[in-house]
């Protein structure tokens, strides 16, 4: 098994006993039921990068360089990019095209889970990484 789905497995186990342990835990309200909300997207997106890596070899990495949307590194809205940051779960504000300290922090906590330089800013390189996400 590669370091790779090795990592993608252990971030799953991970993810799973937080969402165990998050669905124990009572009278925490809607920001406990928006963090179980985002860890149950970040799981399906792992879940889905390791079927595909393991059904056909492919790291899940868009080839062409477009999103499913026809969005490119280059066209990216900043409306595109918070809804691609929810989409991975490291996003859970309101996709309005503001980039804020909420969004900034997702683009942190993204740039530094796909290895990116961790900045807050979506350059070429992130805005490549999250064209998956759209």
């Amino acid at each position: 098994m590669s370091t790779h789905k090795r990592s993608v497995l252990l971030l799953m186990g991970i993810g799973l006993v937080v969402l165990a342990g998050c669905s124990t835990t009572k009278g925490t309200g809607a920001s406990l039921e928006s963090r179980v909300q985002t860890l149950e997207n970040r799981l399906q997106v792992l879940e889905a990068d390791v079927a595909s890596t393991s059904t056909t070899g492919y790291s899940g990495e868009v080839l062409t360089g477009k999103s499913s949307s026809g969005a490119t590194a280059d066209t990216m809205t900043k409306k595109q990019i918070q809804e691609a940051l929810k989409n991975a779960g490291y996003y859970d504000g309101n996709v309005d095209g503001k980039i804020g300290p909420k969004t900034k922090a997702a683009l942190k906590g993204f740039q530094q889970s796909m290895g990116l330089k961790v900045d807050g800013i979506a350059g070429r390189n992130t805005k490549e990484k999250l064209l998956k996400y759209l």
